[in-house]
């Protein structure tokens, strides 16, 4: 199916409840599953309570069997877990808090050949934490159908995000989206001028090469819900959160279906 990694910069934070709520809002049959790859290791574990086993550790060891072959759907069927959201199911494999064996499996899971991340035939929404140069999950960026960044419009965190746009620029070859979290200051098409003149200005770069979208609302009550906090409800997909990253969700279809030299090969035709 697809791979969407979400990360974000220095100062923004909440890679895991997009990715959390992606996997919830996704449709059934994309079959969704949300992997916690942060190099700094999981927040999932504890923040809902769950067993330290199975974890992103186990999906790593189960990966160099002979299951991955099956396109990776063995391999999760072993090692995944449900997280249930009122009464709909959100398919998971967390990763232990631990950085230094979230680091070890994801050494594993991105080493050449392996591509129970790459290939599954199903979305894999992959919670990929802080961006730090030189960091681990450069292979899933680079293999993403879709790279959200997070960041919220604010002079510092924008500042964080100019750091790293031509490292990412270089390395993401599906589509690269800067992602408004809530608690920004300036509009979108400001963020959106402000990127594109850095681009082109800074970079020399087209300015069409990254997307801005958003703002994400500020959702208390879907943020509670997500992390474990507070109960859904029975309309808990309406909330603002919900909508607004499904609205996102729909817009991503098409660059979903397809492999992602094909996205890629769309954006050197939009360059």
């Amino acid at each position: 199916m697809a791979l969407i990694a979400t990360i974000y910069c220095k100062g923004t934070g909440g890679s895991t409840t997009t990715a959390l709520a992606l996997a919830a809002i996704a449709p059934p049959a994309w079959r969704p599953v949300l992997v916690e790859c942060d190099p700094a290791g999981g927040d999932l574990m504890r923040r809902h309570r769950l067993a330290s086993a199975p974890s992103l550790v186990d999906l790593a060891a189960a990966s160099r069997g002979p299951r991955q072959a099956s396109g990776g759907i063995e391999v999760f069927n072993a090692v995944e877990r449900q997280l249930w959201l009122r009464h709909h199911p959100v398919d998971l494999v967390v990763a232990p808090p631990s950085g230094a064996q979230t680091k070890a499996a994801l050494g594993e899971l991105t080493r050449p050949g392996n591509t129970t991340l790459t290939a599954a035939a199903r979305l894999i929404l992959a919670d990929c934490g802080r961006w730090e140069p030189g960091s681990p999950v450069r292979p899933l960026l680079a293999a993403a159908n879709a790279v959200l960044v997070l960041v919220r419009a604010r002079v510092e965190d924008l500042a964080h995000l100019h750091e790293h746009l031509a490292e990412l620029l270089g390395l993401v070859s599906g589509r690269l989206i800067v992602l408004l979290a809530p608690g920004g200051v300036y509009p979108l098409s400001e963020v959106a001028s402000a990127i594109a003149g850095y681009l082109v200005r800074e970079l020399a770069a087209d300015p069409a090469a990254v997307r801005v979208a958003g703002p994400l609302p500020s959702d208390r009550r879907a943020a509670g819900i997500l992390a474990g906090d507070l109960l859904p409800g029975r309309r808990w997909r309406r909330l603002p959160l919900l909508v607004a990253l499904s609205r996102l969700l729909d817009d991503l279809a098409p660059a979903l279906t397809r492999p992602v030299s094909a996205v890629a090969a769309d954006r050197e035709v939009t360059r």
